[in-house]
């Protein structure tokens, strides 16, 4: 009798205190722009859609895991897809949303990194929704998750995330067994484990570059290449 009080005690405590929902984010910085990079040998983003493609086979995987009440969301960085949608004579912005729509997704634009990271540390709600999950499709170095390279400027990026950059991400905002892949090159020679430092949460990311040339998710490109935590 003692130990069925004892169980209906914990039942109650849970129901009174059910685990978290969790929070699965994808992060998509923008492509060049053609009118820097069709003259070079090695050429940017021909295809405008390579972080969005790719974005949209990473959201189809994690949503066909999530339990109920578990949120999935979208960051994509706003100014370079307005900037490179004037080059292709096409709204990418609705379309983009639409492709949001379709996966029935929450989407939210960003600007800058500073919203980037106001996102991730102060949403109402972060507390009841830990980041379970945190994948980025874009140009990277390995000090840098770049939003902007060659779209802003010819070859250079004004908004990233450098590693400096991660004292600011909140620790706490993400749930113990939280995973996290960056797609981008290079982020596995030194932001993999600077990511860590900060964050507590160990990160897939490339030795060597990436190809999202090829559809789907993006392919390690460099001789040697090794995806590493």
């Amino acid at each position: 009798m003692r130990r069925i009080f004892i169980a209906s005690i914990a039942l109650l405590i849970a129901g009174l205190n059910p685990a978290p929902a969790l929070e699965y984010v994808v992060l998509s910085g923008g492509p060049a722009l053609r009118k820097w990079e069709k003259s070079k040998t090695r050429t940017h983003d021909v295809f405008w859609g390579n972080f969005v493609e790719s974005a949209t086979i990473r959201l189809s995987q994690l949503k066909a895991k999530i339990q109920p009440g578990d949120r999935l969301v979208w960051l994509v960085y706003r100014p370079a897809y307005n900037r490179r949608q004037a080059e292709e004579k096409e709204n990418l912005i609705q379309t983009i949303q639409v492709k949001a729509d379709a996966l029935g997704v929450a989407l939210y634009w960003f600007d800058t990194a500073a919203q980037l990271l106001n996102y991730l540390n102060a949403h109402p709600e972060r507390v009841q929704h830990p980041v379970m999950s945190l994948d980025f499709f874009g140009h990277s170095n390995k000090v840098n998750w770049m939003f902007d390279y060659s779209n802003e400027l010819d070859g250079a990026s004004v908004v990233f995330l450098h590693t400096r950059d991660l004292a600011k991400l909140n620790k706490a905002i993400f749930h113990p067994q939280a995973e996290a892949h960056s797609w981008g090159c290079h982020s596995g020679e030194y932001y993999s484990e600077k990511f860590f430092e900060r964050a507590g949460v160990k990160m897939w990311g490339a030795v060597g570059k990436t190809d999202y040339s090829g559809g789907g998710l993006p392919t390690l490109s460099s001789d040697g290449g090794r995806w590493t935590q």
